[in-house]
């Protein structure tokens, strides 16, 4: 892929910085609050976000200058006569900060530009908040080169904030001072819509918006929630361990906390997968490592996703909401988590991912895989050098992907996404 502002590269060096409150009881239990959105963090100029009224005009986040502004980016089926929960929250919320000059805006997102515009038209009047949608229609997801997808997803709404094909779970919500900066965002669990209260108030205390006491946040978030941006020293290139070298054991842990060891799998054929929640390639990757363990776990194949660089909490919440759809992929974790000191790049040497290692029955490195483009079976045609029969078919496909990368590889486009420390 190009290293542009907008592909998974850029967006994978950035943390989503999730915050926990501090051991106390609130009126109200506080949300997760993030100074980063993905690309862009706490004091960070936002780009300008282009979006579609109902009635076609184009509505611009930069013409609100001057504004602080609650922006939520919700999905909305456009396709149902009705309007969902997430609208009445946000009714509720510029409902009670319209006096303070605050503005809301729902930005609807991977939906039809021309049934969402309908949508819009016949609805928005409704409610006391502008509506947008995306000017594009959503990226059919299978077809096209990364390339393509990424120019793709720099004309959405979510490309534009949000960065290439990384998005948050929605609805997200964040607020914008009057200078056009990110003051700030938070999560919310589906089953806790009470903390949008909680966590709008105090990203306005942050704003500068002078609130009454009769609309403050039951907790007044201290300055441990808005820790600054702290610049970091790029790691020092690495070389991946050798092909035919003795794999290093490490420890991960599972999601439920239990220690798990390479050489658990001793006498199988181990595909050891490197990922992060926050790697484009690698999530995109999985719907085929699944395909691929499940297929050959007849002839003893077992796929050990080890999420690398990345923090507890963001692994255990995504294996929670996303792993039942890969039941024949274990997910494990490294605990060093994001320091320098973790398995990939002191044992493996790992410098990008997704990095795939295949790992024969002698314990030894058979082949790797760097790197992912939607259809290939590279990691297919890797365990033939482990001795797992691969068919014809898939070997032949195999070939036809090396071909492509080779092509590739003659311009400066990266595969992999570079693990800078978190």
């Amino acid at each position: 892929m190009h290293r542009t502002p907008f592909t998974f590269a850029v967006v994978a060096t950035l943390s989503l910085g999730v915050l926990s409150a501090q051991e106390n009881k609130p009126k109200r239990q506080l949300p997760q609050f993030m100074p980063s959105l993905l690309r862009y963090h706490s004091g960070d100029a936002l780009p300008d976000m282009v979006g579609l009224r109902g009635d076609g005009t184009e509505w611009h986040l930069s013409a609100q200058k001057g504004k602080v502004q609650i922006v939520g980016m919700v999905a909305v089926d456009v396709a149902k006569d009705e309007a969902p929960a997430v609208l009445q929250s946000l009714k509720g919320i510029a409902d009670r900060y319209r006096a303070y000059g605050v503005e809301a805006v729902a930005a609807i997102n991977w939906a039809q530009p021309d049934a969402a515009k309908a949508w819009i038209g016949k609805h928005g009047a409704q409610w006391p908040f502008t509506i947008v949608c995306d000017p594009v229609a959503p990226y059919a997801g299978d077809k096209g080169d990364n390339d393509t997808r990424m120019a793709h997803h720099k004309t959405t709404l979510m490309g534009r904030m949000f960065g290439g094909g990384m998005t948050p779970p929605l609805p997200a919500w964040f607020i914008v001072d009057g200078e056009q900066k990110l003051v700030g965002s938070f999560r919310i669990p589906n089953d806790h819509p009470e903390q949008v209260a909680e966590g709008i108030g105090n990203l306005l205390l942050k704003a500068g918006v002078k609130l009454e006491a009769k609309d403050m946040p039951a907790t007044v978030v201290g300055p441990e929630f808005w820790v600054k941006k702290a610049p970091r020293p790029a790691e020092a290139p690495v070389a991946p361990i050798a092909v035919g070298a003795v794999a290093p054991d490490f420890v991960m842990k599972d999601a439920a906390g239990k220690e798990v060891k390479l050489s658990d799998y001793a006498g199988k054929v181990v595909v050891l997968d490197f990922w992060a929640t926050w790697c484009g390639p690698c999530k995109a990757a999985l719907p085929h490592v699944q395909e691929l363990a499940k297929h050959y776990k007849a002839q003893g194949v077992v796929v050990v996703a080890s999420c690398t660089n990345d923090g507890r909490a963001e692994f255990e919440e995504y294996v929670a909401e996303h792993g039942a759809k890969y039941p024949d992929v274990l997910f494990l974790h490294d605990p060093k988590e994001r320091s320098a000191e973790r398995a990939s790049r002191t044992l493996y040497g790992v410098g990008g991912i997704p990095h795939q290692f295949v790992i024969g029955r002698d314990g030894k490195i058979a082949s790797e895989v760097i790197g992912y483009m939607a259809g290939e079976v590279l990691l297919d045609a890797a365990l033939v050098a482990a001795g797992i029969e691969v068919d014809a078919a898939t070997k032949e496909k195999a070939a036809a992907d090396r071909a492509k990368r080779e092509q590739m590889d003659s311009k400066p486009k990266q595969k992999a996404v570079p693990l800078q420390p978190k």
